[in-house]
């Protein structure tokens, strides 16, 4: 029979789970590598507007974050390695062989431009082994491919294949540009030719919803945006994977009181839950990532932190209701209102555009968030809009 907690005590396991309340856990390169390893995977997003959505979400974890750290995990220590689990992710390098599976998808000859692929490949090939690691805008022009969301160049499209194939891999990153290599000058041999884990079905979908409910912290089952990319994952699925976990062990349930949804977190992080229970943690105020796994599942987080948060993005300019990259900003146990901030690399200046509060909040707190997020995108100032936009002075 499942245990029943608090509201309270279920939003400070989540935050702590998190990395979010509390004092910082992780700390530079290292903190990074740990964070990614404890959530599985850091979602990717190129967007840069003050910042892209992995570094601040590390910037949130790790106490002296720099996009150095980052950049040594992936490209130098290769602790970790860019691939896909939750669309494009950051994820453990040992995790690699987990996903043999999507790499064996993308093979297929019922992949998009396959023919095409197939015959510039082996021209990709014997560029890299000359030049050694490039990015496709270097490749002599290879035509034209129909890709996933227009038409691009071939070189583009073909590097991109031998990617998600496993091929090739991410050397490094020239802002948002991918400069590939060969999976071997990248990766260990043994982590490239080690087995799938999980060569079943079932047991593949249980291991990606493990994964998941460790992400978020409590996730319940529920459709869900937490569950993107699970293959398969039907109503009758999710109910499976669900009681595989819990027959085995790897997944507990909660009850949380005022809600009828049963939530579930790995068993791992029992002992974290009862911690939870009996402790006060050391308030902070961290801003979000829009794309952070703790928001990954919107309609959880209205239901149990009582803030709803769309990100507008996607939305047209004369719809969106607050702005186009905005925030959530955490303070304690709370979100406590939304911020937008835009970098303005020739001002050297973080611009606060607008701040809409939700909530009672400490301004000098929110400040250091402020300051910490310019630090971090390498400028030299903030700037704040006119008092009536509420924000700190």
């Amino acid at each position: 029979m499942e245990r029943t907690i608090t509201l309270a005590q279920a939003r400070r396991f989540i935050l702590r789970r998190q990395g979010l309340v509390g004092a910082y856990r992780y700390h530079g390169t290292d903190g990074v590598i740990d964070f990614t390893r404890a959530a599985g995977c850091v979602q990717y997003d190129p967007v840069d507007v003050c910042g892209r959505s992995p570094e601040i979400t590390y910037l949130s974890r790790v106490s002296d974050y720099c996009p150095a750290h980052m950049h040594e995990a992936l490209y130098e220590r290769r602790a970790l390695v860019d691939y896909f689990d939750k669309n494009l992710c950051i994820l453990p390098s040992a995790d690699y062989p987990c996903f043999a599976r999507t790499r064996a998808y993308h093979a297929s000859s019922e992949r998009r431009s396959y023919e095409i692929v197939e015959a510039l490949a082996p021209r990709v090939r014997a560029f890299l082994r000359e030049h050694g690691p490039a990015c496709s805008e270097d490749l002599p022009d290879l035509g034209q491919a129909d890709w996933y969301w227009s038409r691009t160049s071939g070189a583009r499209a073909t590097m991109e294949m031998l990617y998600f194939r496993g091929e090739l891999c991410v050397h490094h990153k020239d802002g948002t540009r991918r400069c590939f290599d060969f999976a071997e000058n990248c990766l260990p041999q043994e982590i490239l030719s080690a087995p799938d884990p999980y060569p079943e079905d079932d047991d593949h979908r249980a291991y990606l919803l493990q994964r998941r409910i460790g992400a978020v912290g409590l996730l319940w089952n529920r459709r869900s945006d937490a569950h993107l990319c699970i293959p398969d994952f039907t109503a009758k699925n999710r109910e499976k994977a669900y009681q595989q976990l819990l027959q085995q062990g790897k997944i507990l349930p909660v009850k949380v009181e005022g809600l009828k949804d049963i939530f579930y977190l790995q068993s791992a992080d029992a002992e974290l839950l009862e911690e939870s229970l009996h402790t006060e943690y050391a308030p902070r105020t961290e801003l979000i990532a829009p794309l952070d796994s703790f928001l990954w599942d919107r309609k959880q987080i209205e239901a149990l932190f009582g803030f709803s948060y769309t990100w507008e993005i996607y939305t047209p300019a004369e719809k969106r209701k607050y702005g186009y990259y905005v925030l959530p900003v955490l303070q304690g146990e709370k979100l406590i209102g939304r911020i937008e901030c835009v970098r303005d690399k020739k001002a050297q200046e973080l611009q606060v555009r607008t701040f809409w509060p939700e909530e009672k909040y400490d301004r000098a707190a929110l400040r250091e968030a402020l300051e910490r997020l310019m630090r971090m995108n390498g400028m030299k100032k903030l700037r704040f809009p006119r008092k009536e936009n509420h924000i700190v002075p």
